[in-house]
C-alpha cells in the first residue's frame, strides 16, 4: 500500500484531502499529517511515506523548503505542492526543489487525486523496471554510508592525518563547509540504531548534520555551524527530541571549532565530558568550547579503595563497611572516573565480594544489571545491597509484584525508584536489581512502558487532547511524551489514533 502524508496548516484543508477521496479505494494510506514543514519532515523521517502532499505556504517550515530536505533525508519520498497561485516564481521554486507536480488548491478532489495516482504510478513503474537495479544501487548507497562512516573513526582516532581525510571527504562528499563546527557525542540506548541516527539528525537538520556510530553506543554527530555554534536555547529545544534515545544524562557538545583538523582531540574530550555528565546527573547535558576544557580523570588508588571495602565486608562491621563504600564513592565521583572504570571497578568489588560471601545469587546477571544503570547512585546501592541484603529472601521475589502494583496505581504521579523501593519495604539498590531481572526491563524503561500503554488505552478509548493524556500519564512536558510514544511505538499519537479508527471502519 503507498503511504501518503498530507501536509496544510490550515485543518480544514487537511482534513477535507483526507476524508473527501477514498484513499483506501486506491490502495493508498494516509499514515499522517502535520500543520508546517518542520512537524512534517520530523514525522516522514519515522513513518517514511512514498508521497508527501504539502502546501506552499506554511509557517515555521514552507513546502519548498520542506521538499529541498526531504530530498535530502528521503530521496525515494515524492513531493506533491499545493499552491493558491500558479505564479512563475512559485513554478521555479517548486522545480528548483525537484518536486513532482504542482497542483493548485482550487482545484477539485479529482484533480488532486489523479496527481496522486500517477505520482504512484511513477513509483510502481520505477520499482517494476529497475528492482535488481535498486537492490544494486541500495548496497551501493549503503556502502558509501559505511565507507563515510569508516573514514570519519579513522580520522576521529587519529589513524589518518587531516590532510588524507580531508581529500577523501571530499572525494565522497561528506559535508564540511563550516565555517565553525561543533561535534556532540553521546551514550546511546540502543546498539547502531538508524532510528537514533535519524532522531538526531533531524533535531540538527539545520546545521547539514551527520551523525555515526564510532561503537555499539557511541554517537558522534558533525554540524556545520555560524561563530556562536550551537547555542544553549537550541540545545534545551531539541533535548525533548533525542533524550529517549540517550542513556541517562550523557551527551557533550564541543563548540566553535574553526579547524577540521580539531577534531580528533575534541572527539578525546568530549569522552572525557561524558564523565562529567555521569557524575553529574542534574544537568541534562554537557556544553563546552576549547576555553573551559575540564582536567582528565585519574584512577589512581581506587584499586586499594576496592580492597578496603572488601576488607571492611570480612571484618563484617557495618559502620567499617558503610565508611569504606563512602570513601571508594567520593574518590570515584571527586576524580571524575571514566563510566567504563567506574563499572570494571564495582565488577571487580561484587566478584570479591561474592569470593569473600559465597551466595546463591546469579553474579552475572547482577553485572549486567549495574551497566545498564544510568546513574552512579544506582550502581553504589546495588553494591549496598549486596552487602547488606534483606533478611529474607525469596527466588521468586514477591516484592516485584507489589512494585509492579504500585506503579501500575501511581504513574500518573513523579514517581522514583526510591518512591517504589520505600513502598514495598526494599532499599532501591535492591530493588533495581531484582526488577531487571525480573522484568527485563531497567525502572525508568518500565515506568515509560507503562506510561505509554496507558496512553494508547487513553487514545482509543477517550476524546482527550493529547496534552492532556500526556499529564494524565505522568508527563509534565508534552514533547518528552511525544518523543517517547513515538519511540516506543513507531508513530506518533495522532497518527496511533488514525490507525484505531481506520481498524474500527474496516471491522465495521
Amino acid at each position: 500500500m503507498t503511504k501518503l502524508m498530507i501536509v496544510d496548516d490550515e485543518v480544514f484543508i487537511r482534513h477535507g484531502i483526507k476524508n473527501a477521496i477514498p484513499w483506501y479505494q486506491y490502495d493508498i494510506e494516509v499514515v499522517g499529517d502535520a500543520s508546517n514543514g518542520k512537524e512534517a519532515l520530523r514525522l516522514a523521517v519515522q513513518l517514511r511515506p512514498d508521497i508527501v502532499l504539502a502546501d506552499i505556504q506554511m509557517p515555521v517550515m514552507n513546502g519548498i523548503e520542506l521538499a529541498k530536505k526531504l530530498n535530502e533525508l528521503l530521496p525515494d519520498t515524492k513531493v506533491i505542492i499545493l499552491s493558491a497561485y500558479g505564479n512563475t516564481e512559485n513554478f521555479t521554486s517548486a522545480i528548483e526543489a525537484k518536486v513532482s507536480r504542482f497542483v493548485l488548491k482550487n482545484a477539485d478532489s479529482s484533480d488532486i487525486l489523479n496527481n496522486v495516482l500517477e505520482v504512484k504510478k511513477e513509483l510502481e513503474d520505477i520499482s517494476e523496471r529497475s528492482s535488481a537495479y535498486d537492490r544494486v544501487n541500495s548496497i551501493y548507497n549503503e556502502n558509501q554510508y559505511l565507507i563515510k562512516c569508516a573514514l570519519l573513526e579513522r580520522f576521529f582516532l587519529n589513524k589518518i592525518s587531516p590532510e588524507t581525510f580531508a581529500a577523501k571527504a571530499d572525494r565522497l562528499n561528506i559535508n564540511l563547509s563550516g565555517p565553525y563546527y561543533a561535534i556532540i557525542v553521546a551514550e546511546c540506548s540502543l546498539k547502531k540504531d538508524w532510528g537514533t541516527t535519524a532522531a538526531f539528525q533531524n533535531a540538527f537538520s539545520e546545521c547539514r548534520p551527520f551523525a555515526f556510530f564510532m561503537d555499539d553506543t557511541m554517537l558522534v554527530m558533525i554540524l556545520n555551524t555560524d561563530q556562536n555554534g550551537i547555542e544553549k536555547k537550541k540545545m534545551d529545544s531539541v533535548m525533548s527530541e533525542i533524550k529517549p534515545y540517550v542513556l541517562g544524562n550523557r551527551i557533550a557538545l564541543f563548540n566553535q571549532m574553526e579547524q577540521i583538523q580539531d577534531f580528533p582531540a575534541s572527539y578525546h574530550i568530549l569522552n572525557h565530558v561524558l564523565d562529567f555528565c555521569f557524575w553529574n546527573t542534574e544537568l541534562p547535558y554537557a556544553k563546552i568550547t576549547k576555553n573551559d576544557i575540564p582536567p582528565e580523570s585519574s584512577d589512581a588508588n581506587v584499586v586499594q579503595l576496592e580492597s578496603k571495602i572488601v576488607s571492611a565486608v570480612l571484618s563484617k562491621n557495618n559502620k567499617a563497611i558503610d565508611a569504606a563504600i563512602d570513601e571508594y564513592y567520593s574518590f570515584c565521583k571527586n576524580n571524575l572516573l571514566s563510566r567504563t572504570v567506574f563499572l570494571n571497578s564495582v565488577k571487580r568489588i561484587i566478584i570479591l565480594i561474592s569470593a569473600v560471601c559465597p551466595t546463591e545469587q546469579d553474579m552475572e546477571k547482577i553485572v549486567q544489571t549495574i551497566w545498564d544503570l544510568e546513574t552512579p547512585d544506582e550502581i553504589i546501592d546495588i553494591v549496598k545491597s549486596l552487602v547488606f541484603p534483606p533478611a529474607k529472601t525469596d527466588a521468586k521475589n514477591p516484592q516485584i509484584i507489589e512494585a509492579l502494583e504500585y506503579i501500575d496505581k501511581n504513574y500518573s504521579k513523579d514517581l522514583k525508584l526510591e518512591d517504589v523501593a520505600k513502598n514495598v519495604a526494599l532499599s532501591s539498590g535492591y530493588l533495581s536489581r531484582i526488577f531487571k531481572s525480573e522484568t527485563g526491563y531497567s525502572f525508568t524503561e518500565w515506568m515509560n512502558k507503562v506510561r505509554i500503554d496507558k496512553a494508547k488505552e487513553l487514545i482509543a478509548q477517550t476524546d482527550l487532547k493529547y496534552y492532556e493524556i500526556a499529564e494524565k500519564v505522568g508527563y509534565n512536558d508534552y514533547k518528552y511524551f511525544s518523543s517517547y510514544f513515538n519511540k516506543l511505538c513507531g508513530c506518533s499519537a495522532k497518527e496511533y489514533k488514525h490507525r484505531i479508527k481506520n481498524q474500527g471502519k474496516h471491522q465495521e
